[in-house]
């Protein structure tokens, strides 16, 4: 009974019995005499370092999967569903946003812009923001002229980078520029961005190159 209880202390699975036959086998020493007490006291030992080192692994496992659980639920989801809107005034080189007035088909009149969402690149998107300049100060232009400095300015600034695209000749550019009253309050700002050249599509990742 004593090497039954030294045997099943050595395996971890059946530790409470190598608990159980060890108390037995000491017992039944201490009734009858003989040898085995050293195995029997061993086995209880190794049976209840078992049973701690095991609950201590059982918990550090669990708290491991819980961590990782939660880890997995957040590392997808903020960075790549990530939206907001900004003014207009407050685009930046790299944003890619999606304006529902719009403004970011090239072939439509111009519209007035108050907001925008910034969207993730990698994700559907109306434009990608390739520069930001300011207009001359000076007399008020009119709407024409406001028109033509800005398509020209940005075509300056954004054709040999929209070039370098590996789909350069489905891309083209739009821009915000300021309204007659927006001018008189001190804005002049233009922003460039790449669109799709074809009405109504999206972009779908960073321009390259």
């Amino acid at each position: 009974m004593a090497i039954a209880g030294f045997v099943t202390g050595l395996l971890g699975c059946l530790g409470v019995l190598g608990i159980v036959f060890g108390f037995i086998a000491l017992k039944q020493i201490g009734d009858r005499g003989g040898k085995g007490r050293g195995l029997a006291i061993a086995g209880i030992v190794l049976s209840c370092l078992w049973i701690v080192g095991g609950g201590a692994l059982y918990a550090l496992r669990d708290g491991s999967d819980s961590g990782s659980s939660a880890d997995g639920g957040r590392t997808p989801g903020v960075s790549a569903s990530k939206t907001k809107e900004v003014d207009v005034a407050k685009m930046k080189v790299g944003d890619c946003i999606n304006d529902n007035s719009g403004a970011t088909t090239a072939t439509e009149a111009p519209v007035e812009v108050e907001s925008v969402k910034v969207v993730p690149c990698t994700g559907p998107h109306d434009g990608e923001v390739l520069a930001v300049f300011k207009l001359p100060g000076g007399m008020l232009p009119s709407e024409n002229q406001l028109n033509q400095l800005a398509s020209t300015g940005c075509k300056q600034r954004t054709e040999s980078r929209i070039n370098r695209d590996p789909a350069a000749s489905s891309l083209t550019t739009s821009y915000y520029y300021p309204t007659l009253e927006s001018w008189t309050s001190g804005d002049r700002d233009v922003t460039c961005v790449a669109v799709s050249a074809t009405e109504g599509k999206k972009l779908t990742r960073p321009l390259r190159g």
